[in-house]
């Protein structure tokens, strides 16, 4: 080491300089030579199959919370890219920077997620090409409680929901967020969600100096007072209008500057509001999804988008779409498909075996809307079933499906169908005494004999005290209060299956010989034998309703 050391110091130091630029431009000459390898990219993809294992919560149902930083820090790309793979999609939508402000990936613009185990996003994007699928990151574009904590002068300070005006310095924050994810990952597009205005309940509607400024600075006159700018005032849904064009204008250029085949997913939750409808966003973004999921919704702004623009719809719990009935109208629609829900596990991932292979009846919530979904993706009907890895289609599918009306807030109910040959049965647990379902025909003709189920939850005391049945012109009600009483006949009119009837059920007497209807009773639960009259001349729907 001596030696080395001394021989080195005699070198004339021009000489030293002379070589290192000689070899700085001969590495230089090498690089241009041997083209930087481009990613693996899948091919166009025809049907939208899109899922989002949704890193910006945790708990499940409808008693989530906003993540903390850092907590799914573990995350392992290649147990998640097996995840969707499993699912049958064909797209990943996972995260740029989620809603607590930091990235998903290491040594960006914004900071990484505290403890972030591994480079999650760019390991995602290039294991998911690998597989032929697309990898979407993501950005909550007015709610970012790390950028608010540092510029409280620039934020409303309530980050759980939309707190960011979009002042120069927040836009200019963006762009370079944006920006920097789109050149570092490799992502073929990111999804923006939450482009609102601010909500301003912290400061009891009052507007912070920063916005009051933008205010003057895209319309071009003083700022006229919070009494003049309420939430329908068109003064208000103007300047809004402004504030959010230019926001998006900011959000393409920089993702179309970084890579000008970037896709731009806007996913809206009120997607007919008025700061947005008939907007530059919906003509230039390049894929539209309607996060509410109502595909009549959809409908109403097909005629305000551009010719490239894709339109996706979405299952979420929040949203209470009937994912068996939704799914299949918008494949026939050509819409693409979306679902989400948060991680149930520490390293945020979703255990798909105990979802996937059981019947879509017996699930509830983002489980059944998972068990739809991957069905639909895999090419296969909601009666397949999940057999050593893989969705097998019955030989003897069930004869009716169910769908069980939803509970708001309240704990879901579950059904499970069994059958063979000509009978059949379906068991629904309710914590509830009351509830209602409706049995769509599946086969060309109802089984000669169909059973109906109620059972409770263990350890729950509710008890339904009647029963309603009808097939749209005729029907019965029963009693289960042990006198078993029946009342049946025609209903005078029809009646609306789709609708809830509580004591309005018009039963209209008849001559003949009432309904038979057999009640049974055990310790947990209570059957009821649909009379045959009712299925023999083979209604398309069945409604029922206990309470």
């Amino acid at each position: 080491m001596k030696q080395s050391h001394i021989t080195c110091r005699v070198f004339d130091l021009t000489t030293i300089a002379l070589t290192a630029l000689a070899l700085s431009s001969f590495a230089t000459v090498l690089a241009a030579e041997q083209p930087i390898p481009k990613p693996v990219t899948p091919v166009e993809i025809k049907e939208i199959k899109s899922y989002c294992i949704d890193f910006n919560w945790q708990g499940q149902g409808r008693r989530k919370s906003l993540a903390r930083p850092g907590m799914w820090n573990t995350a392992n790309p290649a147990a998640h890219v097996a995840w969707y793979k499993a699912m049958g999609a064909n797209v990943i939508q996972t995260f740029c920077v989620s809603t607590d402000g930091y990235a998903w990936y290491k040594n960006g613009f914004v900071p990484e997620q505290p403890g972030l185990k591994y480079d999650f996003l760019p390991e995602v994007v290039k294991l998911g090409h690998q597989e032929g699928m697309k990898v979407f990151g993501y950005f909550t574009i007015s709610c970012n409680p790390r950028w608010g904590a540092e510029h409280p002068e620039l934020s409303y300070g309530t980050p759980s929901t939309y707190h960011i005006p979009y002042t120069d310095e927040y836009l200019d924050f963006l762009s370079k967020s944006i920006g920097d994810a789109v050149r570092k990952t490799g992502i073929d597009g990111f999804m923006m969600d939450w482009l609102w205005m601010p909500k301003r309940t912290s400061t009891q509607d009052k507007w912070l100096d920063c916005e009051k400024k933008l205010y003057q600075q895209l319309m071009g006159e003083p700022f006229p007072g919070e009494d003049k700018l309420t939430e329908k005032s068109p003064q208000y849904t103007a300047f809004s209008r402004k504030a959010l064009d230019r926001c998006w204008k900011t959000i393409r250029k920089a993702a179309k500057e970084a890579n000008p085949d970037c896709i731009i997913w806007l996913t809206v939750n009120q997607i007919n509001h008025p700061h947005v409808v008939n907007s530059d966003i919906y003509k230039e973004t390049d894929w539209l999804m309607n996060e509410a999921g109502s595909m009549e919704a959809i409908r109403k702004i097909e005629c305000m988008i551009g010719k490239h623009t894709r339109l996706v719809t979405c299952m979420a719990l929040w949203n209470g779409q009937d994912a068996s009935t939704a799914v299949p109208e918008a494949l026939a629609a050509g819409v693409g498909l979306y679902g989400f829900t948060a991680p149930k596990t520490g390293d945020g991932l979703i255990p798909l075996d105990s979802i996937l292979e059981r019947q879509v009846c017996e699930l509830t919530g983002d489980d059944l809307n998972i068990a739809v979904l991957a069905r639909a993706y895999h090419g296969k009907s909601v009666d397949a079933l999940w057999k050593d890895g893989e969705f097998v289609e019955p030989a003897n599918p069930p004869p009716f499906h169910i769908s069980l009306k939803g509970r708001g807030r309240g704990m879901p109910d579950r059904a499970s169908i069994s059958h063979e040959k000509d009978r059949a049965s379906v068991t629904i647990t309710s914590p509830y005494g009351k509830g209602r379902a409706t049995l769509t025909r599946n086969g060309a003709q109802w089984p000669a004999s169909v059973t109906i189920r109620l059972q409770k939850n263990k350890g729950e005391s509710a008890t339904a005290k009647s029963f309603l049945l009808a097939n749209g012109q005729a029907g019965f009600s029963a009693t289960l209060d042990g006198t078993n009483t029946v009342a049946s006949g025609a209903i005078e009119g029809g009646l609306d299956l789709g609708r809830a009837w509580g004591d309005k059920f018009p039963l209209k007497p008849v001559s003949q010989e009432p309904l038979k209807v057999g009640v049974n009773r055990a310790a947990d639960a209570i059957e009821i034998v649909v009379p045959p009259d009712l299925t023999k001349s083979n209604p398309q729907v069945l409604a029922i309703e206990w309470n």
